[in-house]
């Protein structure tokens, strides 16, 4: 992989954000980005891109509701742990939805914030290279029930 095939699917120079965030936090944060499946008013880039995490929604009529939040840090098929409200996790994040972007504006909120300010393009050619070859696939991660 080429760094101009990096730069065509990351060009913003967004940097790593790592927060420590509760179950309910991070409710308000999914039913933001789940919102333009409930409301085709919505049009942005918000959907959710989740690892070692699985998650559950429906709509109510344009409103969307979260059902389920599982926590899976050996991946899709492995153990899950729900996730309830007062649960507390660590998550990395980029530094645009931290600050708000994309109407993820409870971000702001997490604690015990890091910002080690990682390259995100970098850290993904950098994968990329040690793992190759690699392959997009469905795993289920945001299901709309």
């Amino acid at each position: 992989v080429t760094w101009g095939e990096v730069f065509a699917i990351l060009p913003f120079g967004n940097r790593t954000v790592i927060a420590t965030y509760t179950g309910a936090q991070m409710k308000v944060a999914l039913m933001n980005g789940v919102s333009p499946n409930c409301d085709s008013a919505i049009h942005t880039g918000r959907t959710p891109q989740l690892s070692g995490m699985r998650i559950t929604f429906t709509c109510d009529g344009t409103t969307p509701v979260i059902t389920g939040m599982w926590l899976t840090p050996q991946g899709m098929g492995g153990p899950e742990t729900p996730v309830t409200d007062t649960t507390t996790f660590r998550m990395v994040i980029n530094d645009f939805v931290y600050t708000g972007g994309d109407g993820y504006t409870n971000l702001i909120e997490g604690t015990d914030v890091l910002q080690p300010g990682d390259d995100l393009m970098e850290i993904v050619a950098a994968y990329i290279g040690a793992h190759s070859p690699v392959s997009a696939a469905v795993e289920g991660r945001v299901v709309k029930q």
